[in-house]
């Protein structure tokens, strides 16, 4: 079992979520991420913040069962689905909010290389993922800086709520998530996250940029 909440974000009153997930053998089969932030609709319309303070969501799922998302409030669950396009110049893309967190300059290359016309919606916590999954966005783009390494809380959850909504979560070399060496996560450079038809050009524009931004020897 691990759990997890980010902390920055929520003294700020921004997005926060506080994530629980089941492993079992190292694999992840069962998730759920709790966002009381979260806009009921997607950011896309209502930003970060909505207007009607119609907040708070509920995100679960388990291998084999979809994904769906509950309000806050007690109404129903409905079941939800990553986006389905697949002209990256119609995608828009999530990132951290803080560059700290992850290389903004490479995200927006990869981005430019892509044709993503979109500005980034830069947010904090495991919400990305719970926002991906119900189709507010069409990537997620993690690039910690060097020397970080990865925490299997900061993804278990939200790695299973995109994948059963019809997703792919992989590092930067398209390698899927192990969650079975302990705390950290061995990936290489990254984490990617988007629907399976723009995973084939994300990895193309990821491995061109991450060259680019390879320093000369």
């Amino acid at each position: 079992m691990v759990f997890d909440v980010l902390h920055c974000s929520f003294l700020r009153g921004d997005q926060y979520a506080i994530a629980l997930a089941l492993l079992d053998g190292g694999k992840v089969v069962l998730g759920v991420l709790a966002c009381p932030n979260l806009p009921l609709t997607s950011l896309k319309d209502a930003g970060q913040h909505s207007p009607n303070n119609e907040v708070g969501c509920l995100f679960f799922a388990e291998v084999g069962g979809g994904t769906y998302m509950q309000p806050l409030d007690g109404s129903s669950a409905v079941k939800v689905q990553v986006s389905a396009v697949e002209n990256p110049e119609e995608a828009s893309f999530f990132e951290s909010y803080e560059a700290a967190h992850s290389m903004h300059d490479l995200s927006s290359l990869i981005a430019q290389k892509l044709g993503v016309k979109a500005p980034p919606i830069r947010i904090d916590s495991q919400a990305k993922y719970g926002a991906l999954s119900r189709g507010d966005g069409a990537i997620y783009l993690r690039f910690p800086h060097k020397g970080y390494r990865e925490k299997i809380w900061d993804h278990a959850a939200g790695c299973i709520v995109v994948t059963e909504a019809g997703g792919v979560v992989t590092d930067a070399a398209g390698q899927p998530l192990d969650f079975s060496k302990g705390k950290h996560l061995d990936v290489d450079t990254g984490i990617i996250v988007t629907n399976q038809k723009l995973m084939p050009l994300l990895l193309n524009a990821v491995k061109e940029s991450l060259k680019e931004k390879a320093p000369s020897s």
